[in-house]
């Protein structure tokens, strides 16, 4: 039997609207699907106002797609009101109405009236799914929601149910979709193994004809960079050559990834200058999740691992979402600002966050420990350090380079402690970002003025301060740089990200 698309293209050829209309009332996941965007909508533009209108099922498919020209063939206003509409069309009109309510940046609403969905909270079938493909079409939207609002869990949990669902041979493309995803989730926070099973069976499941699987494909190769090991810089190289745009919804994920990989890659510049220039283009003004934060947090961090915590902090400041990628790198920054205490609440607190993400955890126990570890508590942090061990046996290499970075020195307690779980490390007494004093406001607002060619007297009459109290902040930046004179000061404070 000819697949759905193309029964529907013979019937529009031959002018049979009655059948276009059956199909697409039928099976209208598979329609969706099949024809690209810009047919299905050519064919229901097509057909007579009527017939859609008669049709609750092709009047939700034309308002889940909106297609210029067919809003008169969907004016029909008690469509969301009949009291004679089916349960299940209604719940199509909330599948569809959190889908645009997530592309317009209220992730948390839209996951709110997904997540109580019957098909997904039901048991789900063994043999046969009788929706046709519905039941996977929306724990699959459920899942990318939860994604997108940082609940790496409960996406997991939702990808791993739709891969129990039978799945038509047309739609197999949600198995390679919830495998890649959840790939996805596993390497940058959770079990590296995971991720690597989930990656082989995206690959072996058969591709469609759906117009999905060229959405897929970037993720796959995302996927792909970030499991490699053995050559950082061609990893880098591979995400780079990535863009927001072919990523789709996922692009925060991105974002996050390819700095991950930057820091491995010894290529941070590069990653840095492509956060900063989506957000320039207006990325991540707007949202309720990773869509809105991940941005400021990339920055944020990048200004921390410069030991730039001013900058660091000032970049926060737009970030709203207690999602794990913010959590962490929050938590990070207040320890570098004086303030281990506090994060050590919010990383006791975080908890439920991070349990059963294995990378998550540790990223969470190792901070734990650098907080009790300047804090003066040595006794709390050597305890969280053990329980490292319970995690796994070996940290991750991004966890390695992080820590190198800012505290070597809680690097060699680890080593001391488990030698087995980083063989690698050796006491070296370096020092890191977090050893080092970083800039205050007030010296970073001197730093700022001469970058602009301000001599002392007018960076003080600017910033409403003597002339004796801006020669003392000059003085206790330069000495902080090591540098003796403005330009060398700018020179080294651009470099390190300050400027």
């Amino acid at each position: 039997m000819p697949d759905i698309a193309q029964r529907i293209r013979d019937a529009e050829a031959a002018g049979d609207h009655a059948a276009v209309v059956h199909l697409l009332a039928t099976r209208p996941v598979e329609a969706w699907f099949t024809l690209p965007t810009e047919e299905l909508t050519a064919i229901i533009v097509g057909l007579p106002a009527d017939a859609v209108r008669a049709s609750a099922e092709v009047a939700l498919v034309a308002r889940m797609l909106a297609p210029e020209g067919a809003e008169a063939l969907t004016e029909d206003r008690a469509l969301s009101r009949s009291p004679h509409l089916p349960a299940h069309l209604r719940r199509w009109l909330v599948v569809t109405d959190a889908w645009h309510a997530r592309l317009h940046g209220d992730v948390a609403r839209a996951y709110e009236v997904l997540i109580r969905l019957p098909e997904i909270e039901a048991a789900v079938p063994s043999v046969l799914d009788p929706t046709n493909g519905i039941r996977s079409l929306f724990l699959t939207q459920a899942a990318v929601t939860a994604l997108l609002l940082g609940r790496f869990r409960e996406a997991l949990s939702l990808y791993g149910r739709t891969l129990c669902v039978p799945t038509p041979a047309a739609l197999r493309f949600y198995l390679r979709e919830a495998h890649l995803r959840s790939a996805l989730i596993h390497v940058l926070y959770g079990d590296p193994a995971a991720a690597r099973a989930h990656l082989a069976e995206a690959r072996s499941t058969p591709r469609t004809q759906s117009w999905m699987e060229s959405q897929l494909d970037p993720e796959q190769v995302l996927v792909e960079a970030l499991i490699s090991e053995q050559d950082p810089v061609g990893a880098f190289t591979r995400i780079l050559q990535l863009t927001y745009g072919s990523m789709g919804e996922l692009w925060p994920l991105y974002l996050l990834g390819l700095q991950r990989q930057g820091v491995l890659a010894g290529r941070r510049l590069e990653a840095r200058e492509r956060i900063e220039a989506l957000v320039a283009a207006g990325m991540g003004t707007n949202g309720t999740a990773l869509n809105s934060s991940v941005p400021h947090v990339a920055l944020a961090f990048e200004a921390l691992l410069n030991g730039n915590v001013p900058g660091a902090k000032n970049q926060m400041k737009a970030v709203e979402d207690r999602s794990w990628p913010a959590v962490i790198v929050g938590c990070m920054i207040g320890i570098a600002s004086g303030a281990p205490k506090a994060a050590i609440r919010e990383l006791n607190a975080a908890r439920p966050m991070t349990e059963g993400l294995r990378q998550a955890e540790r990223q969470r126990s190792l901070v734990l420990g650098l907080a009790h570890y300047l804090s003066g508590d040595s006794a709390a942090a050597r305890a969280a350090v053990d329980q490292l061990e319970e995690l796994n046996r070996r940290s991750g290499p991004h966890e390695i380079a992080v820590m190198r970075i800012l505290a070597p020195s809680l690097l060699e307690l680890v080593a001391e402690r488990i030698p087995e779980l980083l063989p690698e490390v050796k006491t070296r007494g370096d020092r890191g970002v977090l050893d080092t004093p970083s800039l205050t406001e007030s010296e970073l607002a001197v730093l700022v003025r001469l970058a602009q060619g301000e001599t002392r007297d007018q960076i003080a009459k600017a910033l409403f301060r003597s002339p004796n109290t801006v020669k003392s902040h000059q003085a206790s930046l330069y000495r902080k740089l090591g540098v003796s004179a403005a330009a060398d000061a700018v020179r080294l404070a651009t470099e390190a990200g300050y400027l």
